[in-house]
């Protein structure tokens, strides 16, 4: 995050929707900005979640990515269970589950024509509290997460004992590099405020071409 800050200029911050920040009733400039920046912190940790517990979900379980895209493939007792993973339930639309279980079914075709016995699961690793079939195909188990963690660590609890190491990592998430948070906001409030530091949305819908940097450092 810090390496795109430096690359950004107050300019940069009006590429994201205005309308999102209008509607939230922000008129203050350095408020939008902090705002800006968070949303753009979410986005930025949301795109590195999902294939963080994928890699956790297989080192604790000592299974294997076997490809067309299933997450993990474990094989105890001699039955296969592939796995498609999700850091939470809503993380996904229908086409992304829809394409999820796809990719097992066709992960399973080999297998079973193998005479191999093969489980489909999907694995929701926080927030799911029960286990069922998957209405589409009842063939395939959507798993709650307390069930997913048993099956890959062992441990119930470890979703719980993973959100709590994730928090030792929020100082590094947290510590934005504050010289370039300080420069973005100089520039906003040159380009976007008024007399009293609110925003004036006319230049937010239509942004001025940017000024220099160094004239509001």
């Amino acid at each position: 995050m810090g390496q795109k800050l430096k690359k950004m200029s107050g300019r940069d911050l009006a590429k994201r929707s205005p309308m999102i920040y209008a509607a939230r009733g922000i008129k203050d400039v350095e408020e939008w900005v902090d705002r800006v920046l968070e949303d753009m912190e979410t986005s930025a940790i949301e795109g590195h979640i999902g294939t963080f517990v994928e890699e956790v979900a297989r080192i604790v379980s000592g299974g294997t990515k076997p490809g067309s895209g299933v997450d993990l493939q474990l094989e105890p007792s001699g039955v296969v269970s592939l796995y498609a993973i999700q850091s939470a339930d809503n993380t996904k639309n229908a086409g992304g589950r829809r394409a999820d279980v796809e990719s097992l079914k066709r992960a399973a075709r080999p297998l079973r024509a193998a005479r191999r016995h093969v489980d489909m699961k999907i694995g929701i690793a926080f927030g799911r509290a029960r286990t069922g079939s998957y209405r589409a195909d009842p063939d395939v188990k959507v798993l709650s997460s307390e069930d997913f963690w048993e099956e890959v660590s062992g441990q119930r609890d470890f979703g719980a004992r993973l959100l709590g190491a994730s928090m030792a990592l929020s100082v590094l998430v947290k510590k934005r590099a504050t010289d370039e948070v300080a420069r973005l906001k100089g520039e906003a409030r040159a380009l976007f405020a008024d007399e009293d530091g609110g925003l004036k949305l006319d230049r937010l819908a239509a942004p001025p071409r940017d000024m220099a940097r160094k004239s509001v450092s």
